[in-house]
C-alpha cells in the first residue's frame, strides 16, 4: 500500500493530477487482478481448514473407529493442493482426541477405513461413482462440485457473496449413519432437510 501511495505521488508530480489518478486506477486494476490470480490458493486453504474441522462436528457411531486412538482418515480426490494444505494443517493436531490423516484416493478404490471423502473440482467426471461408493456407513462426503448435494454429498462448498461457505444435506447424513452437530448446521449457508 505504501508503495502505491509513493508511486501515486511521483505520478502526480510527473504527470499532473488527472493523469496521476488514471495511473493509480490502472495500478489498482493490476493489484486486483493479481489478488484474483491468488484467490484459488486462498480458497484451497479455506477448504483444507474446513475439512480439518468438519469431523469434530460429527456425531460418529461407536463402530466408526477400530480403536480409541484410530486416526480420522480424510481421503481427497481431484484436489492436490487441498491435500497438501490439509496435510500441513493436520500435522501434530488432534480432532476429537484423534490424529487426522489426509490421503490421496482414487475412484478405483476407496480405503475401508475412510471417514471423510472430499471430491474436488478435478474429479467432477468421477463424482457420481465416488459418492455412490462412499455411501457405505459412516463416510462424510464433502464436495466442491456444482450441485454436490444433488449428487448425494453430505456437505458441499459453495460461493456466497464472494466467500467460501458450505451447504448441508440432512438426508445424506442419515444415509451415512452420521449426525451433524447443530453448531455446524448453524453456520451452513443452507441446510436441506430431504434429498434435493
Amino acid at each position: 500500500m505504501r508503495a502505491l501511495t509513493t508511486l501515486a505521488t511521483r505520478c502526480r508530480r510527473w504527470l499532473g493530477g488527472g493523469l496521476a489518478l488514471a495511473a493509480l486506477a490502472a495500478l489498482a486494476a493490476l493489484a486486483t487482478a493479481a489478488a484474483q490470480a491468488q484467490a484459488p490458493v486462498a480458497e484451497e486453504s479455506v477448504e483444507a481448514a474446513y475439512l480439518h474441522k468438519f469431523p469434530g462436528f460429527v456425531d460418529w457411531p461407536a463402530d466408526a473407529f477400530k480403536t480409541p486412538s484410530s486416526p480420522i482418515v480424510i481421503g481427497l480426490v481431484g484436489a492436490p493442493r487441498v491435500l497438501e494444505e490439509l496435510t500441513r494443517i493436520a500435522r501434530g493436531r488432534l480432532v476429537l482426541g484423534r490424529p487426522v490423516e489426509a490421503r490421496a484416493v482414487t475412484a478405483a478404490e476407496l480405503p475401508p477405513d475412510l471417514h471423510v471423502l472430499f471430491v474436488g473440482k478435478g474429479a467432477v467426471a468421477d463424482a457420481g461413482t465416488l459418492i455412490d461408493d462412499a455411501r457405505r456407513a459412516h463416510v462424510l462426503v464433502v464436495t466442491d462440485i456444482q450441485d454436490g448435494l444433488k449428487a448425494g454429498a453430505v456437505l458441499d462448498f459453495v460461493q456466497v457473496d464472494g466467500r467460501l461457505r458450505f451447504e448441508a444435506s440432512l438426508a445424506a447424513a442419515r444415509r451415512a449413519d452420521i449426525k451433524l452437530s447443530s453448531k455446524l448446521l448453524s453456520v451452513a449457508a443452507r441446510v436441506v432437510e430431504e434429498a434435493p
